[in-house]
């Protein structure tokens, strides 16, 4: 038995050396002597290479904004483990992770001695999810995909509707070597009759969406042909605003505080699954309440501004797609700016490819460092890998961070970027400090 926070987190983390897994013959197993939580309460499953996150920010804050308790289940965290599963936006409370860390340990042994094995930290943190959701009962969960989507572990749920949000080059050594791969991998949450909201997704991997949801009778609807955004940039301001329309609906001048022209795509994805859920579950709502939804919405390390005078700013561009979306929302918001750049990474990234992306960032001064994480690329990997023309090298990130402020002019921007572990340690030590 688990008696303190501290002891239940420290067992769930000890699966951390496990990796990922594929399969869900364990989560099928696990749910069956639950007695099936995930069957309880309706949700959404959310797959993608980059906006699951920001998506299930903009679906949370437009249920709250409509009246509906709403649970959600993201990874990783980034200040806090409970994060990961949230009630209207709130990370439950460490009793509660004792609780569920107490009812899932006999379980964890007792598939440890079947053909089956030990559960992986993620399976172990989603049976966490599905026992939680149970026992609180939202009117509706986000299920955030771990990783591709058709042998992760949340793909023991039945949604009510599916989001796959963009499909990019990520995980390669798990989920495949080409576009086509990956779509078919993201693809497997798609359950037969479940409508399906697609993103900005074009070309071959939109083909085998498309080609997926036929054969499962899923109806689906694609940015782009079935809803549109109009993004109106603006020069000074660090929200965004766009126009969404269908050919039923329309509403303008809606406001985001996530920066990006990408962010926009997301939003618009967010409120079309938003109303596909409202009309499927006969839920209404008003024009006030998508404005007040999309508005509130935040997300950390998604172009974050820490500070201004100088700016610093946290983006977890983990991944060459959101490499690319950077550099874009660099040249579009901060035209001009001299950009100085402290990136930490993987070494499972791809990062010889994300080097060729961090020498487009316009007027930057490079920066490379490391963190103490079990994959953290070391200097050298950095070096080797990235193969970058001019940067600076540094062992301590404090020390870097803290040299690149105090040298900083006040129209400057401070730019950190790479892993999402390291950017979870930068926020802490900024808000510490």
């Amino acid at each position: 038995m688990f008696t303190t926070y501290e002891e239940a987190l420290a067992w769930i983390h000890t699966r951390r050396g496990m990796g990922p897994k594929p399969g869900i013959k364990r989560m099928e197993w696990m749910m069956e002597k639950l007695h099936h939580p995930e069957r309880s309460f309706p949700s959404i499953h959310i797959a993608g290479t980059n906006g699951k996150g920001s998506t299930v920010a903009y679906l949370t804050s437009l249920f709250l904004a409509s009246g509906h308790t709403v649970g959600s289940f993201t990874s990783p965290h980034i200040m806090k483990f409970n994060e990961r599963i949230s009630l209207n936006g709130l990370p439950m409370d460490d009793e509660d992770v004792v609780w569920l860390a107490n009812e899932i340990q006999p379980l964890y042994e007792e598939i440890s001695q079947t053909p089956l094995g030990g559960l992986t930290e993620f399976e172990v943190i989603t049976s966490m999810m599905f026992l939680y959701f149970s026992k609180k009962q939202p009117d509706v969960v986000l299920i955030e995909v771990g990783l591709g989507g058709l042998f992760d572990s949340t793909n023991v749920v039945l949604p009510e509707l599916c989001v796959i949000t963009t499909i990019g080059l990520d995980h390669l050594q798990i989920l495949g070597n080409t576009i086509s791969e990956i779509a078919f991998q993201k693809a497997g949450i798609m359950k037969p009759k479940v409508p399906v909201v697609i993103g900005k997704i074009e070309g071959e991997a939109k083909a085998v969406l498309e080609q997926v949801a036929q054969e499962k009778s899923a109806p689906l609807s694609a940015y782009g042909r079935d809803f549109h955004s109009v993004h109106h940039p603006t020069a000074t301001n660090l929200n965004e605003r766009f126009d969404y329309r269908t050919e039923e609906a329309y509403y303008a001048e809606l406001e985001i505080r996530l920066m990006g022209a990408h962010q926009v795509e997301n939003a618009a994805t967010a409120l079309h699954a938003y109303r596909c859920y409202c009309k499927q579950r006969n839920l209404s709502y008003t024009a006030e309440m998508i404005h007040a939804g999309l508005k509130a919405a935040f997300w950390p390390v998604r172009m974050e501004v820490m500070a201004r005078r100088p700016y610093v700013i946290l983006d977890g561009a983990h991944n060459e797609p959101a490499m690319q979306v950077l550099v874009k929302t660099l040249e579009d918001n901060f035209k001009g700016k001299r950009i100085k750049v402290l990136y930490a990474a993987l070494t499972t990234k791809e990062l010889s490819e994300i080097g060729l992306w961090l020498q487009k960032i316009p007027n930057a001064d490079i920066h490379l460092t490391t963190f103490d994480f079990p994959k953290a690329a070391s200097l050298a990997d950095l070096k080797e890998r990235m193969q970058l023309r001019e940067a600076s090298y540094h062992e301590d990130w404090q020390t870097a961070f803290t040299d690149l402020l105090a040298t900083a002019d006040s129209d400057d921007v401070i730019l950190v970027t790479g892993s999402l572990y390291f950017l979870s340690e930068m926020r802490h030590f900024i808000l510490e400090n």
